[in-house]
């Protein structure tokens, strides 16, 4: 159509925005990557951001939540660390967030999740049981080297990867323990996971070999480098970010509606009050005609089979949560509406990350295969090298073998010591006469044998005989 909006540039993607400017300036004046700056940045933004804030659910499914998964992508030393380090400094506050290190799937749970004695009627525990509550409504997990999330994942009977799933979907988080003391359960709305983990493109394959499970859709990947970065180190920009935590706090339940929510294990189950309202809220973001048709356009390429297939599938999805998290950090009056500029700005940001993740995937099968490739030649040179110490070991058992020939041959044909030709010895040696010449010169300098009749000719037909005094064996 005429009027349709064109794909957003990357200069538009940075500039059409004063927050988004702000973070590509500071970025580039801290001389870090603008890119890995804002993932970060959005991971926060999906932290402070309360978990009852939501997209809508579009095709009448249930409204989604804002989780953010990032994976910054470069070498060791690159600077993912300090992409992180500068957006902890643009935004400080996380509200209190959890950040402990996934250790298990069922560990995950207990980040939200917590069981408290039921108080007696006299306000103390008397031995009653115990009731679920909400430890915490948010986290935002860091882990320095995907590997190391890696080697959780791939631990037999891990849940890891699939809790995952799970969170940045919003389902329910923990299981359901025999011993009701000891269920711990998340329920959707009450909590909002997110993380940020580093990924050198050796160890790609951790995330894109899940490609089945949805796992590298999920994430946006964003890149330490940053090719517009000025030789020079420009100023810091002028003005002061703007984003406040605040505004978003205003959103949070109550910690005692959390614990009801909590304690119901889910807002369906949840008492309605007397006025009939909705005893746990949602506060449903807005979003333009344009994503409602995106998504219209792609159910229906689902419905007829239509829809293209690999990692690049569920990209609408990811769009529409950033599209979210790009509007909230604007904090414009009506913080829940996302423009059609946002939504522009977040298919831009998506393309971006499935480039990025693309070219680390591929850059990451050049080098397995090049450290397979040297790793081949070191065993190969190490081969040639261990047969060729082998060959000498027994070049020179054969020589000496040969050795103690020529002195026993010598001893046998010639008593008197009158001297015999190098080619007649060759011929005593039999099997071994290849060896004759340099062991007659090797025992010549040893002192063992005599040359007789003068140092002409060639070996073979010289005349050699034992050494006076020299005993052949």
């Amino acid at each position: 159509m005429a009027d349709e909006p064109q794909p957003m540039t990357e200069p538009e993607f940075w500039e059409k925005s004063a927050q988004r400017q702000y973070i590509r300036d500071y970025a580039r004046h801290t001389r870090t990557s603008p890119d890995a700056v804002l993932g970060a940045i959005l991971a926060r933004i999906a932290t402070v951001t309360p978990p009852n804030v939501v997209a809508p659910a579009f095709t009448g499914a249930f409204p989604s939540g804002l989780a953010m998964y990032v994976a910054i992508v470069g070498s060791s030393g690159d600077g993912k660390g300090l992409a992180e380090g500068v957006a902890r400094k643009l935004i400080p506050d996380l509200l209190d967030a959890g950040e402990t290190l996934p250790v298990s799937g069922e560990g995950l749970a207990t980040l939200f999740a917590g069981r408290r004695p039921l108080p007696g009627d006299d306000g103390e525990s008397r031995n009653r049981g115990t009731e679920p509550y909400c430890v915490n409504q948010r986290a935002l997990l860091s882990v320095p080297e995907i590997g190391g999330l890696g080697a959780t994942m791939n631990r037999t009977g891990s849940t890891l990867e699939p809790v995952l799933l799970s969170a940045w979907s919003g389902e329910p988080l923990g299981g359901q323990n025999v011993d009701e003391n000891k269920r711990l359960r998340a329920p959707s709305y009450g909590y909002r996971l997110n993380l940020i983990t580093g990924v050198q493109p050796t160890n790609a394959g951790i995330l894109a070999d899940r490609d089945g499970s949805g796992l590298p859709q999920r994430f946006l990947w964003c890149t330490t480098r940053d090719l517009g970065a000025p030789n020079t180190r420009p100023p810091q920009p002028t003005g002061t970010f703007t984003f406040k935590t605040d505004r978003l706090k205003e959103l949070q339940p109550t910690s005692l509606t959390l614990n009801v929510l909590y304690s119901a294990g889910a807002r369906e189950r949840m008492t309605k009050p007397e006025s009939g309202g909705d005893p746990y809220p949602l506060h449903v973001m807005r979003y333009p005609n344009e994503a409602y048709e995106a998504v219209d356009d792609d159910r229906v390429l689902a419905l007829h089979g239509q829809r293209p297939d690999g990692m690049d599938a569920h990209s609408l999805l990811l769009t529409i949560r950033i599209a979210g998290l790009l509007a909230l950090l604007e904090q414009r009056a009506d913080l829940l509406a996302v423009t059609s500029d946002d939504w522009r700005a977040a298919q831009w940001l998506v393309g971006h990350s499935i480039e990025t993740r693309t070219r680390c995937i591929v850059d990451g099968r050049r080098q397995r295969r090049s450290k397979r490739a040297a790793n081949r030649a070191d065993e190969l040179a190490a081969d040639e090298a261990a047969n060729e110490q082998a060959r000498e070991i027994r070049e020179a058992e054969k020589l000496e073998r040969a050795k103690k020939s020529v002195l026993s041959q010598l001893d046998k044909h010639d008593g008197k010591r009158e001297g015999v030709p190098g080619s007649t010895i060759r011929q005593y040696l039999g099997r071994n006469g290849r060896y004759a010449y340099q062991a007659i010169e090797a025992l010549y300098d040893d002192g063992k044998l005599d040359l007789i009749g003068g140092d002409t000719g060639e070996t073979s037909s010289r005349l050699w005989a034992l050494a006076a005094g020299n005993p052949a064996l």
